[in-house]
């Protein structure tokens, strides 16, 4: 199981990789994730050549392996925008072989409440949203990159994001080698405590699609109160925080007490700079984890 993390350029700047891979080569990992979604690289929904070509410079020397995430507004349950997201998403894919990145993560889609509550376009948007999944997988699989399609959580009031059983049942019934799933336990947590279901039970229906996980800490609390800055968010346990391990109360040594994730998978922690005196320590805890799993 590869432990890693995900790299953290400011202001979109190549150039802060650099001394973060080296950073995480000392530590031990064996992985770190690639953030697009952070990057200038598309511009316009297309490549931005030179901006890749530096990217690729700039990985090639390191010792690790890489996942990419890609852009984070990608949402095939958006009808509106549906065509811009498809493109983008080939970009991601296109990306992802670039820097040799097999793994390429994209969130699963969502929509609003009403439309959730009309269960017959639901189901339609559900059902066309599968049907895409199957050719950007048939489209991953020329290029040779797997599909980690990561679970998320209602980001405004007025959202519904699908349930991770939703989701492993989607994406189950495709059976496409190039479309897996990643497990985020704190979006999960998140959109579980919401919707008052079972959080272990729903994680345990993504476990045998998954390719990759997702790993930081919160409260399992929506954000609702207005806050000044994320600062205070992290006062009053609210939202998606991506705090440390063990500064939350996601049940960590439960879950890997309980399910066995694949041995090839991709262990990563989005923890931001803030958090970066605690990088090794949270690779020591995840260590743990794993030892848990055997």
């Amino acid at each position: 199981m590869k432990i890693g993390f995900t790299l953290k350029p400011r202001n979109a700047q190549i150039d802060d990789i650099k001394k973060q891979l080296v950073f995480f080569e000392q530590m031990g990992a064996g992985s770190v994730e690639v953030p697009l979604y952070e990057l200038d690289v598309l511009c316009g929904k297309k490549i931005v050549i030179e901006e890749l070509n530096f990217l690729q410079k700039t990985l090639k020397p390191s010792t690790l392996k890489f996942s990419l995430h890609g852009s984070i507004s990608v949402n095939l349950m958006d009808e509106e925008y549906l065509e811009e997201h498809k493109e983008i998403l080939k970009r991601d894919i296109e990306v992802s072989e670039a820097i040799n990145s097999k793994i390429l993560v994209t969130h699963f889609g969502y929509t609003n409440i009403e439309n959730y509550k009309n269960k017959e376009k639901y189901k339609k948007l559900l059902k066309n949203q599968t049907e895409i999944y199957f050719k950007m997988a048939e489209y991953a699989k020329s290029h040779n990159v797997i599909l980690a399609i990561e679970n998320i959580f209602p980001f405004t009031p007025t959202s519904y994001a699908p349930l991770p059983n939703e989701i492993a049942e989607e994406i189950s019934s495709l059976n496409h080698p190039n479309a897996k799933t990643t497990i985020d336990f704190s979006h999960a947590y998140l959109n579980c405590t919401h919707n008052k279901v079972d959080f272990i039970e729903q994680i345990k229906t993504m476990v045998p699609l998954t390719r990759h996980l997702h790993i930081h800490d919160s409260f399992g609390r929506l954000k609702k109160m207005y806050t000044y800055m994320h600062s205070e968010d992290v006062t009053y346990g609210q939202g998606d925080i991506h705090l440390p391990l063990g500064w939350g109360n996601i049940p960590y040594e439960k879950i890997f007490s309980k399910f066995l994730f694949s041995p090839d998978i991709f262990l990563n922690f989005e923890l931001a700079d803030r958090y970066k005196r605690y990088y090794q320590s949270s690779y020591e805890a995840a260590k743990k984890l794993i030892l848990l799993m055997k």
